[in-house]
């Protein structure tokens, strides 16, 4: 199995342009330590271990006051709303606006591995607005992964969506996407 990787524009989303002027000095040395240098041009891709590590960084030092799991989605929530500023992410969100949230949650593998080389998906519909979505993603990472399906669900023009965790083992996880009835294509 080749490593698992994730790449710049991953990193641009969230450091670069989703934590824009959000990057304490503090949190730049916190990265530095973990490889991840703002200074410096941004690398092709890092390894997957360095990547949650440097989430947890700033999930630490930019929610300290909130649980592990919610300081994670909110910067899931603001990866995407970063990545959506690059070229990638302009191109791949013109087209996600057009698939609504059923086609949009459909599209996850295809999303995420725009962004790294190891993202499994699939899901499985439960009612006309509301699917689950199997993931391969594990540990605190599964939670930015959730803000991150909330914030691209948001894209699609869902209304009222929301992503909970479902059940996760020590490789996966499960989440239950809804949307409000307005928007069930």
């Amino acid at each position: 199995m080749p490593e698992k990787l994730v790449f710049e524009h991953t990193f641009e989303g969230l450091f670069v342009r989703g934590l824009v002027n959000r990057v304490t000095p503090a949190l730049r040395g916190r990265l530095l330590e973990v490889g991840v240098d703002l200074e410096r041009k941004l690398q092709p891709a890092y390894t997957f271990d360095t990547w949650c590590s440097a989430v947890r960084a700033a999930a630490l030092e930019l929610h300290p006051e909130s649980p592990p799991e919610v300081g994670y989605a909110l910067l899931g929530e603001r990866m995407v709303d970063g990545y959506r500023e690059t070229v990638m992410g302009r191109a791949l969100f013109s087209v996600i606006q057009l698939l609504g949230p059923r086609r949009g949650v459909g599209r996850a593998r295809q999303m995420f591995r725009s962004g790294n080389n190891y993202t499994e998906a699939r899901i499985e519909d439960v009612a006309p607005a509301t699917v689950d979505l199997w993931m391969n993603e594990a540990g605190a990472i599964r939670y930015f992964t959730q803000g991150a399906v909330l914030a691209g669900l948001r894209a699609t023009g869902a209304i009222q969506p929301q992503v909970v965790v479902r059940e996760y083992s020590a490789v996966d996880v499960v989440y239950r996407c809804t949307w409000r009835n307005g928007l069930a294509t």
